[in-house]
């Protein structure tokens, strides 16, 4: 694989999802404050919908969710799996 693509088994709905998720990654490594509902809003892909591109992405080892509950936080929270730091343009040097 590329080090600078994405992978090549992702659909249209993944694609849109992943460049947005990265877009909305500001701070250092491995920091994520984005949430499905953010990725929602920002994809103007439905909630039911996205549920599943986010469960299909996980499937593939590309991204994780972390519960509300276990975080104490009020929204699941997405994360980038390191393996795929090299998506983001500012963290692909820590690959």
């Amino acid at each position: 694989m590329n080090k600078h693509s994405l992978p090549s088994n992702l659909t249209e709905k993944e694609v849109i999802v992943i460049d947005q998720f990265i877009n909305e990654l500001y701070a250092e490594p491995g920091f994520s404050d984005v949430s499905p509902q953010d990725l929602a809003q920002s994809t103007k892909i439905p909630m039911n919908s996205l549920r599943g591109v986010l469960g299909s992405l996980t499937k593939k080892n590309i991204i994780y969710i972390e519960d509300k509950e276990y975080l104490g936080t009020t929204a699941d929270i997405v994360y980038l799996n390191e393996e795929f730091y090299y998506l983001h343009p500012e963290w692909s040097q820590y690959c």
